[in-house]
């Protein structure tokens, strides 16, 4: 088993949320949260005991056997200043060696976003929307693969040794076992002073609640792993993050032509 302390966990944490919060693209994992996706709850009630211990395995082999798969991440700040949410979904068929990625952001002051589609070698991505679309081609990245599992890096196959055992339930029609980890207070004492710009607050911030949550399947791939981190502000306004990675449609992901496609190519 692989496991991390709680110290450097909270350190990839930070190093996450710090690039987060500075309005770039963050790299990280999702939010306890397991709304969506066919999640059906089927708790058997059992508590954490060493035979209970959380075991991850890499996921890359079985990934690449399944021959496809779709990853989504999301990360959302309600903060003081309003709400800046990300998100980035990857549609992958390494068989027929095809992609899609669908980017969004959105913060107060607007939106933003592209698609990039990748087949036979070649690499189409579309900004803007309507008229005010545009399209770039270019060679394939060769990197489609570590960039669509790159999202939960800092976290696969590490959390924290004293994850809980929570029960068994359904995720994406598989059966899965939810572990949990909570400790607002170790997160308050190790980051003190960095609370405030987790959440691109300009007032300090108390941690009131803090949570990792991960759903394993029985060949040990994490399938959906989250995180949400609460907080008060001195002014007593309520503010969160959430983080979410998901990992779906294992073996079963296919890859459509866009509907952009043709605009695309004639624009080349």
């Amino acid at each position: 088993m692989r496991y991390l302390q709680l110290s450097t966990l909270l350190v990839v944490l930070t190093v996450v949320l710090a690039g987060c919060s500075g309005g770039g693209v963050p790299d990280g994992t999702a939010a306890p949260s397991t709304d969506g996706a066919d999640t059906t709850g089927q708790n058997d009630g059992g508590s954490a005991s060493e035979s209970d211990s959380l075991s991850l395995s890499a996921a890359d082999s079985q990934l690449r056997a399944a021959g496809s798969f779709t990853t989504e991440w999301s990360y959302t700040i309600d903060g003081t200043d309003g709400i800046l949410a990300v998100s980035d979904r990857y549609a992958v068929d390494l068989d027929a060696n095809r992609s899609v990625e669908r980017f969004s952001s959105s913060t107060p002051e607007g939106a933003t976003g592209y698609e990039i589609f990748i087949a036979d070698g070649t690499s189409y991505t579309r900004q803007g929307e309507g008229e005010q679309a545009f399209y770039q081609v270019s060679d394939q990245s060769p990197n489609v693969f570590q960039s669509a599992t790159g999202r939960a890096s800092g976290f696969y196959g590490s959390l924290e040794e004293d994850a809980q055992r929570v029960g068994r339930e359904t995720f994406d029609g598989v059966t899965v076992t939810r572990y949990e980890y909570t400790d607002a207070d170790a997160w308050q004492t190790y980051n003190q002073g960095l609370v405030s710009g987790t959440f691109d607050s300009d007032e300090n911030v108390t941690v009131t609640d803090f949570e990792i949550a991960t759903l394993v399947d029985n060949d040990g791939i994490a399938r959906l792993t989250t995180w949400t981190l609460t907080g008060e502000s001195e002014s007593g306004e309520t503010v969160s993050i959430e983080w979410r990675y998901s990992l779906t449609d294992i073996g079963s992901t296919t890859v459509e032509d866009p509907d952009w496609l043709a605009a695309a190519q004639q624009q080349a």
